[in-house]
């Protein structure tokens, strides 16, 4: 049996699918290895490169993982949920209708800031105009806090030549957000085939109907460059487990310049005396919206440490 590395291109339950260093998805689709975990090992994720032996032509056993230059998650206590790895930035969709969920906008982009991976905030169908107001109000603050956002309707090409493609090009990017936001419809303007190439994955993974449940990478190629969309089911929640009280304060831009400025070196910043987070909220330069975000984070973190006694 032989060895060698793949990379990560399809992931469904325990399933998953990796393709050569010298192939693409948008051309060596008959290529796909149908790969297995030795034992009880998971945590890989699409975009991983991995060293594998095949056990045949076309299947093979995920024997380790190839050091990552990031890794983007969420957790619920011991469950985690690995959504990409390897990634240049991760775009968020949200969309005038159905109303988007800040919260959980705001979750995936303390995830990113922890991983350091750069973050685009869509803003998609901005064609259903008696909506497009409120969802601009709600959005509003988060080019303030640093945060790219761009404003697009999937059924308007020039709208994703303008400001969309220039920003995949020569990127890896993952493509997340919400089920309703659109980004199906964005997957496939932005991707000829794309049903046929999901066909294809679907039937190597045997995963029938279920086309929807499962995360896959696209190589494709924008302006004249290769680019790689990595598009995840939609999801309804967004666990954080994983972090800790400080990454998440580190996390939230706007807290950042006045840490380390509070009276007492172990502040929580929810009542104590002198603190500079409160300070800066009487002062309007964080947000009382932002504040309450934070202290929701704190609640849901203080009962993972307390559930894990």
């Amino acid at each position: 049996m032989s060895t060698t590395v793949l990379r990560i291109v399809a992931s469904y339950g325990h399933q998953f699918l990796g393709l050569p260093l010298d192939k693409r998805t948008d051309t060596d689709a008959t290529a796909y290895i149908q790969l297995v975990t030795r034992g009880k090992k998971q945590g890989y994720a699409v975009g991983d490169w991995v060293n594998v032996t095949l056990t045949s032509d076309n299947q093979g056993a995920i024997e380790s993982i190839n050091t990552r230059e990031n890794h983007f998650y969420r957790s619920e206590f011991n469950k985690q949920k690995n959504l990409a790895a390897n990634i240049d930035q991760v775009a968020i969709v949200c969309a005038t209708e159905p109303a988007f969920s800040e919260e959980l906008l705001g979750r995936a982009l303390i995830c990113a800031e922890v991983a350091e991976i750069d973050v685009l905030i869509i803003l998609n169908k901005i064609d259903v105009l008696d909506k497009l107001d409120a969802a601009r109000e709600t959005l509003s603050l988060y080019p303030k806090l640093g945060y790219p956002l761009i404003e697009v309707a999937a059924k308007n090409t020039e709208s994703l030549k303008a400001e969309l493609i220039p920003r995949l090009a020569g990127k890896t990017t993952l493509l997340m957000g919400q089920s309703g936001m659109g980004k199906s419809s964005l997957i496939n303007a932005l991707i000829p085939d794309v049903q046929l190439k999901t066909r294809e994955i679907s039937s190597v993974l045997n995963s029938g109907k279920h086309t929807t449940t499962f995360t896959r990478l696209f190589d494709c190629s924008f302006d004249g460059e290769a680019a790689q969309i990595i598009d995840s089911p939609g999801f309804e929640q967004f666990g954080m487990a994983q972090f800790s009280h400080s990454q998440v304060q580190h996390a939230m831009p706007e807290f950042v310049p006045h840490l380390g400025k509070c009276r007492f070196n172990n502040c929580a910043h929810i009542r104590e005396p002198q603190c500079a987070i409160l300070e800066a909220i009487e002062a309007g330069t964080i947000t009382e919206n932002r504040y309450h975000f934070y202290l929701r984070l704190v609640e849901q973190l203080n009962y993972y440490d307390n559930a894990r006694y």
